[in-house]
């Protein structure tokens, strides 16, 4: 259980930085790249460079919904320990991630990006640090709420 527990966050983890990461590269570095090219060549770069990034997206969100569920499922006794501050984080944090998915799905369905594609990465790039950040609130808050518990309170010896 030790193993999977380690294993399930370090996926999650990594899928996120893919994710956050690819957001990034592809809507901020590959534009200025593809300036120096004429309209032809830059589409056929873009649908090409899109495609891979679709493939690595898919696998991406697969993970994170696989080990988000375990994750959770792990977690789900200490979120009871501060429900209104741990359930509200997660909630969040799972928000977040579904408009994350949402925005993906949509911009990259189909042969050709739509319209507001450049603007919604853009958009997305944001929401997924904000996911971030409410996924670090969450751990921080985990931890204070199994600190304060009664339970882990350091025990006396009165002898």
């Amino acid at each position: 259980m030790f193993i999977s527990a380690i294993l399930s966050r370090w996926l999650h983890v990594v899928s996120a930085c893919l994710a956050i990461g690819g957001v990034f590269f592809i809507r901020f570095i590959v534009p200025r790249g593809l300036m120096l090219l004429d309209e032809i060549p830059r589409l056929q770069v873009l649908l090409v460079m899109r495609r891979s990034f679709k493939m690595v997206i898919h696998t991406v969100i697969l993970i994170l919904l696989i080990t988000g569920i375990y994750n959770t499922w792990l977690a789900w006794d200490k979120y009871q320990l501060d429900k209104a501050v741990l359930h509200a984080l997660w909630g969040t944090h799972i928000l977040l991630a579904t408009l994350a998915i949402t925005i993906f799905l949509y911009v990259l369905a189909g042969p050709q990006p739509p319209r507001s594609h450049r603007k919604l990465m853009a958009i997305n790039f944001a929401i997924l640090l904000l996911a971030v950040a409410a996924a670090s609130s969450l751990k921080w808050a985990r931890e204070r709420a199994i600190a304060n518990h009664p339970a882990s309170a350091p025990v006396l010896d009165t002898r």
